[in-house]
């Protein structure tokens, strides 16, 4: 017996409007387990929205949003989601801007692999784990290619650590120099990691970095060039660190870093970089007309806590004497010098008026008689608005 199935044909204009229809809405969307994605056509833009971490795929044809691979151009991890899986994005040849949400903790091998159009990467001090190549390709062996990373996060742990460990093939990087003060120190991720300070010092001097805290902990000191060049494990009888005195240049940047000593730990801790002493120079000018009129007078001669100077001075400021006391004519000023300061001081009295204090009324005298001085009014110690 045959049996004859009567089959249902839908008219050729229906199947038209429905096609233009779904061309139209241009959002795609799919779920999978608790993470849930969906594609904008017109912006090229994939979102990934949900809670936990994201699957990791084989290979780079396993993700499930690989038919627009060759097209994203922009990529969205939401809130919630937690991790961006091995092979995610891997040969997303036209991925040009990545949003992560600070829920994402990992990323995972070859997650960003093959992706020549990303230039460049914000982590955030979340992530706590950054596997093996997932940047290959197109971060490690591309110069053009710069990871962001926060000041004593795991991810910058990792850049440098990568850096320190070859000398071609680094990772290009930025982050926020640090000034002299108190860090708190969160080793979020065992197996050793450091927490790692850029300083960039603003004078040639000697400085000093440790910790407090219960945890036993190490520092070090590298150059810009992953060199160590300072370390310290105990300090006396106690289990923190401190290394008393590193010399530095001016202008060059260093890495201060600190860690537990038992790698298996993670914790928080405090770290300390402060000024031994430095070497400051700079100019003294002052301009003082009794009479009120603007003056275009530069008197060169001033008493630095009593030492005679002309119109430069250099001194060597220690943590005891970081104040200064300054004499010219008949007025004084106390100046407090900071190792973050500005690398050339220009130190100016401009009390044209006479009435005990450097504010906006002497800069408008100076504006009224054209005073060749005027542009150098935003230096002024003591300027009040």
């Amino acid at each position: 017996m045959v049996i004859y199935m009567k089959r249902k044909f839908i008219p050729t204009a229906v199947i038209s409007i429905l096609v233009a229809f779904a061309l139209a809405f241009s959002l795609i969307a799919y779920a999978e387990n608790n993470v849930t994605w969906s594609y904008d056509s017109s912006t090229k833009t994939l979102y990934i929205s949900g809670t936990g971490a994201m699957d990791n795929y084989e290979n780079s044809y396993s993700a499930p949003w690989n038919s627009h691979i060759l097209e994203i151009e922009n990529l969205v991890v939401e809130d919630g989601v937690t991790s961006v899986g091995n092979y995610a994005l891997s040969g997303a040849e036209k991925l040009e801007n990545v949003s992560l949400s600070d829920s994402v903790k990992t990323i995972g091998e070859y997650a960003f692999a093959s992706c020549p159009s990303l230039k460049v990467l914000s982590l955030s001090s979340n992530v706590n784990s950054i596997a093996d190549y997932s940047f290959a390709y197109n971060g490690v062996n591309q110069k053009d290619f710069t990871l962001r990373a926060p000041v004593g996060s795991y991810a910058l742990h990792y850049i440098i650590k990568n850096n320190r460990n070859t000398s071609t093939n680094r990772i290009a990087f930025e982050t926020d120099d640090v000034t002299c003060g108190k860090y708190t120190v969160r080793i979020t991720q065992s197996g050793g990691m450091l927490a790692y300070y850029p300083y960039t010092p603003k004078y040639d001097g000697k400085f000093k970095f440790y910790s407090t805290g219960t945890h036993d902990t190490r520092g070090y000191i590298y150059n810009s060039d992953y060199t160590q060049i300072a370390y310290n494990d105990d300090y006396g009888s106690s289990t923190n660190f401190q290394i008393s005195s590193v010399t530095l240049e001016k202008g060059k940047t260093y890495y201060f870093g600190a860690r537990i000593m038992n790698s298996s730990l993670k914790g928080s801790f405090d770290v300390y970089i402060e000024p031994v002493e430095y070497t400051v120079s700079g100019t003294i000018y002052a301009m003082n007309d009794p009479s009120g009129a603007a003056s275009d007078i530069v008197i060169d001669e001033a008493l630095l806590d009593g030492e005679a100077t002309g119109g430069t001075f250099t001194r060597t400021v220690t943590e005891e004497n970081a104040d200064a006391v300054i004499t010219i004519g008949s007025k004084q000023i106390e100046y407090s010098f900071s190792p973050d300061g500005k690398p050339d001081i220009i130190i100016m009295m401009c009390d044209v008026n006479d009435d005990g204090i450097v504010n906006g009324r002497d800069y408008a005298h100076m504006k009224t008689s054209g005073s060749k001085y005027k542009p150098l009014f935003a230096n002024f110690v003591g300027y009040e608005v």
